[in-house]
């Protein structure tokens, strides 16, 4: 199991169709929020079979006290669920290209710190590179 995070419009969903090599899931143009509620994917990647899950995104500035608690709660529940059901393998960070805000440090904290404990891997994808020079 691979739980991706980060702000909205970080690319999660673009990574969830970059590992499976096709359109799975849903994106939106710019930098608005597209996936409302965690999604599971099944991808085969590299000969071997993953679950994905792509979360809501966070760090959305016009999300409200009780929108930003109700993302957190969703996460909160995934992670529960996923706990039941045999553990996380794996956390994919996606963040995109640019100053780490406290934000995202905070984003960080509350997945791999309080919601899996610092007991789960975690990894950074970082998006938004297309127009770097190098």
């Amino acid at each position: 199991n691979v739980v991706l995070f980060g702000q909205a419009g970080a690319g999660k969903s673009s990574v969830v169709n970059l590992l499976a090599g096709k359109d799975i899931a849903h994106t939106s143009p710019g930098m608005q929020r597209c996936t409302l509620q965690w999604q599971e994917y099944h991808i085969e990647f590299g000969g071997e079979s993953y679950t994905v899950f792509d979360t809501v995104g966070l760090e959305e500035p016009q999300l409200g006290i009780q929108e930003y608690l109700e993302t957190v709660q969703n996460a909160y529940w995934l992670i529960k669920k996923l706990e039941s059901e045999g553990g996380i393998d794996l956390l994919l960070f996606c963040m995109r290209a640019g100053r780490v805000s406290g934000m995202l440090q905070s984003n960080y904290r509350l997945f791999h710190e309080f919601l899996c404990e610092k007991k789960v891997p975690i990894v950074l994808a970082i998006t938004n590179l297309e127009r770097e020079q190098r």
